[in-house]
């Protein structure tokens, strides 16, 4: 039986999350602790393949494509695909625009405090060292650190300072070698993203067309109290199909 659960201070947990601190986190929420970067497979890079499973999110402000990964998470795509197809998002607010640099949305309730799941119970994170807060990615969300549930937010970009990095790169373990790797921050140097926010969430799908629609949500007039846009955004239905060839890659 499908049942509705209540987070608490959905947006303030997002933002306090937004800071250069969090990569390096090796507690609590943040999971790169645990990863092996030897292992590293940058999939969102890549060309979608014939066949995948996409999801294409008809908003007000126009169509967002994006494969999805239910390799890597399983119990969120499967979450994600079930409210989609029965018509969960269908007619879903923009909940939040956070800092012009993600959006929020698949709330239950207008005010973004409520999730949905299969079985009433929130998603242990599926976190994995092949996939990242680029720039287009999809990311499963709920109040309650470390877990997920129907909302999500999609990423638009942070802007990441040269000190910064250099902060980064200066992370050494005990061995004296370098903890994020070259390949991924520059990666996030040229793709974008939100570098801040790696770890912290289950990354679940990638944009594959439709980028110039995230700009535009994210750029919206907001309110900097409620985070909600001015003039309403919603999410008019989510389809899930597969990937063709002759889909347009950006």
């Amino acid at each position: 039986m499908k049942k509705i659960f209540i987070a608490v201070a959905a947006i303030s947990v997002i933002i306090a999350v937004v800071m250069i601190t969090a990569i390096n986190n090796s507690k609590g929420s943040n999971a790169m602790s645990g990863y092996n970067f030897d292992e590293m497979d940058l999939v969102q890079l890549e060309a979608p393949k014939d066949g995948q499973m996409m999801a294409v999110i008809d908003t007000t402000e126009g169509v967002i494509k994006a494969v999805l990964y239910p390799e890597y998470a399983p119990n969120t795509v499967d979450n994600f695909v079930a409210r989609a197809n029965e018509g969960f998002y269908d007619n879903k607010s923009v909940y939040a625009i956070i800092n012009e640099c993600l959006f929020m949305t698949g709330s239950y309730n207008e005010e973004g405090t409520q999730g949905f799941t299969n079985d009433g119970n929130p998603i242990a994170n599926e976190n994995s060292v092949d996939l990242w807060t680029f720039k287009g990615a999809l990311c499963s969300y709920s109040g309650q650190t470390g877990y997920g549930d129907s909302r999500f937010y999609i990423v638009d970009e942070f802007p990441v300072t040269e000190e910064e990095f250099a902060e980064l790169r200066s992370r050494k373990n005990e061995d004296g070698e370098q903890i994020v790797p070259e390949e991924l921050l520059t990666a996030y140097a040229e793709h974008k993203g939100i570098i801040h926010l790696a770890g912290t969430h289950t990354v679940f799908g990638q944009t594959i067309e439709g980028f110039e629609v995230i700009e535009k949500i994210c750029d919206s007039e907001y309110d900097a109290q409620t985070m909600r846009p001015v003039n309403e955004i919603k999410i008019n239905s989510i389809t899930i199909t597969e990937y063709k060839g002759e889909e347009e890659v950006q």
